[in-house]
């Protein structure tokens, strides 16, 4: 669609379209745009080191790309930076731990006695 051109125009010299081809991966770059009220106020070129032919299609470059686009609006303005909770939520989830460990995979240190 081409109302998208005018919010993130290119990743790496890519139209962002092509560089992210699902929409999962789509949705995840222009949400900070979403969140703060600023969807086709500002032109978004990003660069992004990578390594590998296929590297940066995925879930964890868009997600990375948002965090930036995020943290530019939040330098922009300050009181944005509640509206961007669910761009920073982490989505770590502690293992808990086992009988007879020290935590949830570390063991306790050998003693012959």
């Amino acid at each position: 669609k081409q109302w998208y051109q005018r919010r993130v125009r290119a990743v790496n010299g890519q139209s962002y379209l092509d560089y992210f081809p699902t929409f999962l991966t789509r949705s995840l770059v222009i949400a900070p745009f979403q969140l703060s009220g600023t969807f086709g106020i500002f032109d978004v070129d990003v660069t992004v080191e990578q390594e590998g032919p296929e590297a940066g299609r995925n879930h964890s470059l868009a997600k990375c790309t948002a965090m930036s686009i995020a943290k530019c609006l939040i330098i922009l303005d300050p009181r944005l930076k509640g509206a961007f909770k669910p761009v920073f939520k982490k989505a770590f989830v502690p293992e808990y731990k086992k009988a007879g460990k020290r935590n949830s995979r570390a063991r306790y240190t050998w003693r012959k006695r």
